[in-house]
């Protein structure tokens, strides 16, 4: 059984950084590294996606609801979709989200056999690091939504973002950038979509945890989904007054070191 502040230490991990663009793949690897939590600690991340989708829904809730009720009506009136941004935002999110999905799925025996290797973490750190850096460059915001045509290309970046050391509300912010997007409304927009795959996600270890069982405690699960929604909405918080001041390539100054520092320790293992 995992110790509760085991439970704890992954789940705020989880959460700060599932919604800031820093990657919760490195975060997470970093700490399993120190911690060694074994299987149980996989299922308890699944789970944990839940917590993690409700502070990111909860965080654009505004526009998503919004998005909700005249997408609804845009199934009987196709119109809308031309003429409404909330139903352009709800045909936004599901395109990008099913294009995700599929990503991930073609990704997932990749991303099995990566993820445990640190100089994969390592490269997916600089990487994401370097995007991030790159929105200082990005065009002057124009717009704000992405054309559905380019909703597919959204979702395609976005579930790139399930590779070893890459984010996908990172991934979702940068193109979005480089789209013209507002600030606040690309920060929407990848948190919402960043929920629809993240609760995707745990409904899958849902159902393999009542197939097979989780060995984890009800009180240890219930204290990790409070402290990921705890963590997701600090994180979201922040996020959004980074974005406010501009400042979203900041965050590059953290994330690319501690990629070449994962990388420096992938030379370091001992190869048999």
């Amino acid at each position: 059984m995992l110790p509760l502040y085991e439970v704890t230490l992954l789940a705020g991990i989880q959460g700060l950084a599932e919604a800031l663009p820093v990657s919760r793949s490195g975060h997470d690897a970093v700490a399993w590294l120190w911690l060694e939590p074994g299987r149980r600690a996989a299922t308890l991340e699944g789970l944990l996606h839940l917590g993690t989708a409700s502070a990111l829904l909860v965080a654009a809730r505004q526009r998503l609801l919004a998005a909700l009720g005249e997408g609804l009506r845009a199934i009987a009136r196709p119109a809308l979709l031309r003429t409404s941004p909330p139903a352009h935002d709800a045909a936004t999110l599901v395109i990008a989200a099913c294009a995700s999905l599929v990503v991930r799925v073609v990704l997932r025996p990749f991303v099995e056999l990566w993820s445990p290797a640190p100089i994969a973490l390592g490269v997916g750190l600089v990487i994401t690091g370097f995007a991030l850096a790159s929105t200082r460059f990005a065009p002057r915001p124009h717009t704000d939504a992405p054309s559905l045509p380019l909703a597919g290309l959204l979702g395609l970046g976005h579930g790139l973002g399930a590779l070893p050391g890459a984010s996908d509300v990172g991934a979702a912010l940068v193109l979005l950038a480089w789209m013209g997007v507002r600030a606040s409304r690309a920060l929407d927009l990848a948190l919402g979509l960043s929920a629809l795959t993240l609760l995707a996600a745990f409904g899958e270890a849902a159902a393999a945890a009542w197939r097979g069982g989780t060995g984890l405690a009800t009180g240890a699960v219930t204290l990790g989904l409070v402290t990921a929604f705890l963590g997701a909405t600090i994180a979201a918080g922040l996020l959004r007054a980074l974005l406010a001041r501009k400042s979203l390539p900041l965050l590059a100054l953290w994330v690319v070191p501690l990629g070449f520092a994962t990388l420096a320790y992938a030379r370091v293992l001992p190869v048999f």
